[in-house]
């Protein structure tokens, strides 16, 4: 029997609501890892950390019929892939702000790791553009060394106002990093040195004027 809503029990609040569309276990992390592109299903087995392939399934088809995600057609059977809606796509800058907000929580686990998805994502949840010496683009390429050594590609750019961050490559880029996806997320949030941690080619104030950007505390 299907649990009643917050609505068929008298609170037709729409925020309420909000949350039994994004508030369920697993909603949130497979949200994260469409949000920068859409992922087959078995990409997304490997990212959402400790999901089963049923519960996956389910997950998958209860956002679909709430209007969340999306299964793209492929001309290879089997292949299907999977995107959030145009409308799940406007969570993006509310689900950052509640990020942001997190930080202060008092029961906050922050140990665990970080997938490249959720270590982009938190790039630009926690970005202050405004304190980077000068603007610049950078490609990134981070792995997540707990289950596989693939590389997934990311063009990042900034300038005073913004930090924008996407899947893929830049035709001719002048400054590459490579990293392990938690790693990277502590050396912008832990201070952790990119020397010994990380492999630059280019140039190296790229980086750093990068990293100005996420002042450790």
């Amino acid at each position: 029997m299907a649990k009643a809503t917050y609505a068929q029990l008298g609170d037709a609040c729409a925020t309420a609501h909000a949350m039994e569309l994004i508030g369920s276990r697993w909603t949130y992390p497979i949200l994260r890892e469409l949000m920068l592109g859409p992922k087959r299903f078995n990409e997304l087995l490997a990212t959402v950390r400790g999901i089963t392939p049923a519960v996956l399934s389910s997950r998958l088809r209860e956002l679909a019929s709430t209007g969340l995600v999306q299964e793209l057609p492929s001309a290879i059977s089997g292949q299907h892939r999977y995107a959030v809606t145009p409308w799940a796509a406007e969570l993006a800058p509310i689900l950052r702000e509640l990020g942001r907000w997190a930080q202060a929580s008092p029961v906050r686990e922050a140990a665990g790791g970080l997938t490249p998805d959720a270590a982009v994502q938190a790039m630009l949840t926690m970005a202050k553009p405004d304190l980077a010496p000068t603007a610049g683009e950078l490609q990134l390429y981070l792995r997540d060394e707990r289950v596989s050594v693939v590389e997934h590609p990311y063009r990042v750019r900034w300038d005073a106002t913004e930090l924008h961050a996407e899947r893929g490559t830049w035709a001719d880029p002048t400054t590459t990093l490579r990293a392990d996806s938690s790693t990277w997320s502590e050396i912008l949030f832990a201070g952790r040195s990119v020397a010994g941690n990380a492999e630059v080619t280019g140039e190296p104030t790229t980086v750093e004027a990068l990293l100005a950007c996420f002042p450790v505390a």
